[in-house]
C-alpha cells in the first residue's frame, strides 16, 4: 500500500536557494522512505513556497488536490514578522488549515520552525510555542531540538545542508522511520 506524503510551508520547506545545491529535508525524507525503506510507490510532494505564511496557504490547490495521506506542515518563520499581535490570527489560521486537512482524511504532522537569530526573529519562540498547542497527529519540535547554532544555518533563518539533515533526522525520528546506520543517516558532508 502506498502513501502520499505532502510537505508544505515556507522557504525552508521549499528548499531552494539556501541549500546551495544540497538536498533539503523533504528530499532526504523521500530518499529514506522511497529507497531505504523500499517503498518506491510512495509519493513525496513538496508545495512549499518561499515567503509564505499560513494565512496565504491555498489548502485546496497546494494540498488537497494531491489527495495526501499525510500532510507535513511547517509555518512560523515568516508569520512571526507580525509580532505578538499576530499570534491569535496565526493560531486561528493554522487551526483552520488543520481542520480542512483532517476533514479530507489526511493525518497532520506539525513541525515547529527551526531557530533563527533573535536579532531578526525575536518573536519566533512564541510562534513555535503556538504550534505546540495545536492539534497534531505528530508534532516535530525542531525549535526545541535545534542545537547546531550557526553551523546549521545558511543565511538568516535558513538552514544549510547540515540544518536540513537535522530537520530530516528529527522528522524521521518522530515518525519512527529513522535508522542512524541507513544511508540517509550516515551520509558524510565534507
Amino acid at each position: 500500500m502506498s502513501t502520499v506524503w505532502l510537505f508544505t510551508g515556507d522557504s525552508v520547506t521549499q528548499g531552494a536557494l539556501h541549500t546551495f545545491g544540497w538536498r533539503d529535508y523533504t528530499q532526504l525524507f523521500a530518499e529514506r522512505v522511497r529507497f531505504e525503506l523500499d517503498r518506491p510507490s510512495d509519493a513525496v510532494i513538496n508545495t512549499g513556497v518561499s515567503g509564505q505564511r499560513v494565512s496565504q496557504l491555498d489548502v485546496e490547490g497546494a494540498v488537497l488536490r494531491h489527495r495526501p495521506d499525510v500532510v507535513v506542515l511547517m509555518f512560523g518563520l515568516n508569520d512571526c514578522a507580525a509580532g505578538p499581535a499576530g499570534l491569535p490570527a496565526f493560531t486561528r489560521d493554522y487551526a483552520a488549515v488543520i481542520s480542512r486537512v483532517r476533514r479530507a482524511g489526511a493525518k497532520v504532522v506539525l513541525q515547529t520552525p527551526n531557530r533563527a537569530p533573535a536579532s531578526g526573529w525575536p518573536d519566533l519562540p512564541a510562534y513555535a510555542e503556538a504550534v505546540r498547542t495545536l492539534d497534531a497527529d505528530v508534532l516535530v519540535d525542531h525549535h526545541a531540538a535545534w542545537d547546531g547554532g550557526e553551523h546549521w544555518m545558511g543565511s538568516g533563518c535558513h538552514p544549510n545542508e547540515y540544518g536540513h539533515r537535522a530537520l530530516a533526522r528529527n522528522l524521521l525520528r518522530a515518525l519512527d522511520l529513522w535508522e542512524p546506520v541507513g544511508v540517509s543517516g550516515s551520509l558524510f558532508i565534507p
